[in-house]
């Protein structure tokens, strides 16, 4: 059944509020839950768009700033890092300051469906466990595409599903049974961690998302599997 509009309006406030609610204890569950690889599967994407030297990025769903810590080690002339939640920012900020990155960085609060900047102003953009959350990926992905420079590239990792049959079965038990169990210990909020399973479930097959990417403008689109794919990164480039 598909949602309401009310429902489909209702998405981001939630999706928002649930960000918010863990903010304090989301890097630590990210490295439980994950079993630590996460940090590797976030350089690797920065790695990418690390080729475009001293390049200005933008950190689309920034969260509490992992990636664009990431980014600033391969020393850009400017990261942008932006999110819609409030609390995650304010964490993000923290460990930039701490990090002493903030010469290089910046903070905005924005919703990725609408990228409050110019077109063709970035040379690379990124997402990290992200896009899956949004409510319009296409117009998502039209938004990252806009603020490409020409030549520009854009970056998605996100958690996906594996297509070995063993593997895709461990990866449900963990994350139908375990993902919940330590979000609720960890975090005291055993819904958003019951959410994640079911977000990551739902993100569409690889091939299906490339054509999204493709149809919002992006060309030469590669797929690298992570980790037995429990993870993956898409990239595309624009013309």
């Amino acid at each position: 059944m598909k949602n309401s509009p009310a429902s489909q309006q209702s998405r981001p406030a939630l999706i928002r509020a649930m960000f918010d609610r863990i903010a304090p204890t989301y890097d630590l569950l990210n490295r439980l839950i994950s079993f630590g690889l996460d940090s590797s599967w976030r350089r690797k994407a920065a790695r990418i768009l690390g080729r475009h030297r001293s390049g200005t990025f933008l950190d689309i769903a920034a969260g509490s700033g992992d990636v664009t810590l990431a980014l600033l080690e391969t020393n850009p002339a400017l990261v942008v890092g932006t999110d819609f939640s409030l609390n995650m920012l304010t964490l993000f900020g923290t460990k930039l300051r701490r990090a002493h990155g903030d010469g290089r960085a910046a903070l905005a609060a924005s919703d990725a469906l609408s990228l409050p900047f110019r077109d063709c102003s970035f040379d690379g953009t990124i997402v990290a466990f992200g896009i899956r959350n949004f409510a319009d990926r296409p117009l998502a992905l039209r938004e990252m595409f806009r603020v490409l420079k020409p030549g520009g590239t854009s970056v998605i990792l996100e958690l996906t599903v594996p297509g070995n049959a063993v593997a895709a079965g461990l990866h449900r038990i963990h994350a139908k049974v375990v993902l919940p169990l330590v979000g609720r210990i960890i975090s005291g909020d055993g819904s958003a961690y019951g959410y994640l399973p079911e977000s990551i479930a739902a993100f569409p097959p690889a091939g299906e998302f490339l054509g999204m990417m493709e149809r919002a403008g992006f060309t030469d689109g590669t797929v690298t599997a992570l980790s037995f794919g429990a993870a993956t990164i898409f990239q595309g480039r624009k013309p």
